[in-house]
């Protein structure tokens, strides 16, 4: 398993609900989950959708509690995780306010942007229990469930930016320009 990277058109698709009624689909997607989990604590990410493996299903998972330690070089050197949270059929009921991050994505790696997102959303999912649930979060987690989301109906952060600056990024990635 490997992180697809913009412009990979798979990023672009938009992804289907998993069949809960599908016993044998819901057994798959635990080791693909437990597979994410490993590559997202790998790459230092805080999530990671199933898009962004080639996977056109709606989940993702979430630690924003994660640890990293990292030796005098900047390399990672250990990563304790925090609590992680999947996301299985997500759908939001609402989002509150406005909040401006400066956002990253293992997808489109060495690019930072400020992009603006709803300040609270409350959302429903599944668990990874398939049990359902509903979470209601704010600040990093609001940005980080927004951010996820947007890789299911194949949208990435940097087509949230002004359309001058989004052309430009695409334009050097495309190109193989290092940002």
């Amino acid at each position: 398993m490997e992180i697809l990277t913009f412009p990979n058109e798979l990023l672009r698709r938009v992804s289907k609900d998993i069949d809960l009624s599908n016993e044998k689909e819901k057994e798959k997607i635990h080791g693909i989950l437990e597979e994410m989990k490993h590559l997202m604590y790998h790459s230092n990410g805080i999530g990671l959708a199933a898009p962004q493996v080639g996977i056109a299903k709606r989940f993702f998972i979430i630690d924003i509690e994660q640890k990293v330690e990292k030796d005098e070089d900047g390399n990672i050197s250990s990563i304790t995780p925090g609590r992680l949270h999947v996301f299985i059929n997500p759908k939001f009921i609402s989002k509150e306010g406005e909040l401006v991050y400066e956002e990253g994505c293992l997808s489109v790696p060495g690019v930072w942007e400020e992009v603006k997102r709803a300040q609270k959303v409350t959302i429903e999912y599944y668990d990874v229990d398939f049990k359902s649930k509903k979470m209601v979060a704010d600040g990093l987690m609001a940005i980080a469930v927004q951010h996820e989301y947007d890789h299911l109906d194949g949208k990435l952060f940097i087509d949230r930016l002004p359309m001058v600056k989004r052309t430009m990024i695409k334009n050097k990635i495309i190109k193989g320009k290092a940002l």
